[in-house]
């Protein structure tokens, strides 16, 4: 049963497309008995049938298609639609002329023409309908899905970095070993700055698609932040130079966006002195941030990938309506520019 009723719509459209054809060929055949004359009914004949023949390709096409039985009942409805609309209005034209005393000379041939023209437009809407609601719908099943995962992983992570960190404060209790007691401090620091991360992850997911509000937030607090993680994680040197506050349109993400530029600056530096630089500057209406390293550089093919942490950051940024510029240091390693528009506090 469900067979027929998946082929019912299919037969719909081609039958009204069959249907079309018939009634041509009887119209025009009757015309040739009247005019003795082949041409001209022939030509109309082939004019009326090309509507109706593209409608029996579009049925073809319905019954391959992977549309499930109801959508297939739409694209049919549609179709059944736009023919009856076109015939309608076409009907009503001649109507018209024929009250004002203008007589049409051949209606029929007009209301076969544009009823296969109606038939045919309704159903590629109906196409472009239907799969229009199939992918929202896909979205929206894909974002509650995602939705889902992001707030399990996030409980499960924070429940077990919060494992990690009660043990290391209650090692740190249980002993008077120095050393031991700066890697259960380190261990606490780390596992804080990834709680921190974890409970951001919402934020940036948010933004990238584009759920999240933006605000004034001060880029020159996220820049602190990120120096002084990677001046204690790290063996480099951080310079800084940052205004008192630089505040951009953005949101908490941004500390992603900073954390990423920096830590990526230091751990890839084998420099024998490293040192990295990272410096806040308002321009007009727009903050730049600049993270600059004497490192190796970056591969172009990197680059071209814009793979990993990089991927993140270009996406993050468009979506703050900046974007990010990549140069060479001279004579070694990376300047990595961001510019974000201005937001004006005062």
């Amino acid at each position: 049963m469900g067979g027929v009723q998946r082929h019912l719509p299919v037969a719909g459209v081609a039958g009204l497309a069959v249907g079309l054809l018939a009634v041509s060929a009887a119209h025009h055949a009757t015309e040739i008995e009247h005019i003795n004359h082949v041409s001209g009914p022939l030509s109309a004949f082939v004019v009326d049938s090309v509507p109706a023949v593209a409608l029996l390709a579009a049925g073809y096409w319905l019954h391959t298609a992977d549309l499930e039985t109801d959508r297939r009942w739409l694209v049919a409805t549609w179709s059944a639609v736009g023919g009856t609309l076109f015939a309608t209005i076409t009907f009503l034209t001649i109507a018209v002329r024929e009250f004002e005393g203008r007589s049409v000379a051949e209606p029929v041939f007009p209301m076969l023409v544009y009823t296969g023209v109606g038939a045919l437009a309704g159903f590629v809407a109906g196409v472009f309908y239907v799969r229009a609601r199939r992918d929202a719908e896909r979205a929206s099943h894909a974002s509650d899905a995602f939705a889902f995962v992001n707030d399990v992983l996030r409980h499960d992570i924070r429940n077990s970095l919060g494992i990690v960190r009660g043990q290391a404060e209650l090692l740190a209790t249980r002993t008077d070993d120095e050393s031991v007691e700066s890697r259960t401090e380190t261990i606490r620091e780390q596992t804080n700055e990834a709680l921190d991360r974890v409970e951001n992850a919402t934020t940036i997911a948010n933004t990238i698609t584009d759920d999240a509000t933006l605000e004034p937030v001060d880029l020159t607090a996220f820049a602190e932040t990120a120096a002084d993680r990677v001046a204690d994680a790290y063996r480099v040197t951080v310079r800084t130079d940052f205004p008192e506050s630089a505040h951009v349109w953005a949101n908490d993400a941004l500390q992603t966006v900073v954390d990423n530029l920096v830590e990526n600056a230091a751990e890839h530096n084998d420099a024998d002195d490293p040192w990295v630089e990272v410096a806040v500057e308002p321009v007009d209406d727009t903050v730049h941030l600049e993270v600059r390293d004497n490192g190796p550089g970056v591969d172009p093919a990197v680059l071209a990938d814009a793979d990993g942490g990089l991927d993140l950051v270009h996406t993050l940024v468009a979506h703050y309506d900046g974007n990010v510029r990549v140069t060479d240091n001279e004579p070694r390693g990376t300047v990595f520019v961001v510019d974000l528009p201005r937001a004006n506090t005062a």
